[in-house]
């Protein structure tokens, strides 16, 4: 296929571009600005891609494209419902694929201060009681986050169950796996973290 100087520099430059532009994708540190530059890119390929002839690569752009529009929509919808979410408390769906179940029967100690902080817990049923500060929490709370951003890494607090409970946990690294794949509960933990900071007389650790 023969192609015009003119047009072969045009098309040059924008396969440079659409280059360009799935390097920056590459590199982007967001989900939202890596699939714009994607679907910019994917513009970019499917005109240079069909004035050059070159179909196979018009066709994996083409699917490609709405497939980045859609993301970019759905993570857009993402970021506007976690700004309008209030802090209404943590769901146990978050946490139940990755969750160990658990129970404590009424005055039974599940740890004490200064124990190492290795898992983070959320109260399915019954309370408990941190002694230090003589708080008492009830049915989905979840609790136990503190230690996992403190120097030691220790539990600031003691907790004893003031009546039969059932629990549900995750270690530490199954905290990071729900905090990176779940942004709706990242969003609701920073928000518990800040909350409790600012009220240390009901901090639980």
């Amino acid at each position: 296929m023969f192609i015009p100087v003119e047009l072969y520099k045009v098309l040059e430059t924008l396969g440079w571009v659409a280059m360009a532009l799935t390097l920056c994708s590459t590199f982007s540190r967001t989900i939202i600005r890596l699939r714009v530059f994607a679907a910019y890119s994917n513009v970019l390929a499917i005109v240079s891609s069909i004035a050059a002839g070159y179909w196979p690569n018009a066709v994996q752009n083409a699917i490609q494209l709405p497939l980045n529009v859609q993301r970019i929509r759905e993570a857009r919808k993402q970021v506007d419902k976690l700004k309008a979410a209030p802090v209404t408390g943590v769901h146990s769906e978050w946490l139940s694929p990755h969750a160990r179940e658990s129970s404590l029967s009424a005055g039974q100690v599940l740890f004490r201060k200064g124990d190492p902080g290795d898992r983070l817990y959320y109260l399915v049923s019954g309370s408990v009681l941190f002694d230090e500060i003589n708080v008492e929490i009830g049915p989905g709370t979840l609790f136990g986050e503190i230690a996992f951003f403190t120097r030691d890494g220790c539990r600031t607090q003691t907790a004893t169950a003031t009546s039969d409970c059932k629990l549900l946990s995750i270690d530490g690294d199954q905290l990071k796996e729900i905090y990176f794949q779940n942004p709706e509960f990242g969003w609701y933990l920073i928000q518990l973290i800040a909350q409790r900071l600012m009220a240390p007389t009901e901090r639980t650790p």
